[in-house]
């Protein structure tokens, strides 16, 4: 049984997708994954190399980006939470959902593509 995206994911896709846009990413893909309850989902963007996802896990009930170096079809670098390179350090899980949060994933998303220069680990 296939199941609607989550509204937190449904949101964050609206609010970060012309973001990712405006930087000339193209969505390839968006995966929903029907294992939980409200269900996981995933939604990936690539620009040249550079391959950035919006990630939404229902158990732990969070929202996240992460991004990857990719070269083809495949992934040459792991995934690295976007959040986590913009502030240099790793942080604790957020579980916000509110729109605080949706602003907070855009700030370390446009950090990550303007300061660091898109460099995935």
């Amino acid at each position: 049984m296939s199941r609607t995206p989550a509204e937190p994911f449904t949101r964050a896709s609206i609010y970060l997708g012309p973001i990712l846009e405006a930087y000339e990413f193209r969505a390839v893909s968006r995966e929903y994954h029907d294992d939980t309850a409200e269900g996981s989902a995933s939604a990936e963007y690539r620009l040249g190399d550079l391959a950035i996802r919006l990630i939404w896990e229902s158990s732990a009930r969070a929202l996240w980006l992460e991004s990857a170096r990719a070269s083809g079809g495949a992934m040459i670098s792991r995934w690295i939470d976007i959040e986590w390179i913009a502030a240099g350090e790793e942080m604790e899980l957020d579980t916000s959902l509110d729109d605080d949060r949706l602003e907070r994933l855009a700030s370390a998303l446009r950090r990550f593509l303007e300061e660091d220069g898109g460099e995935a680990g």
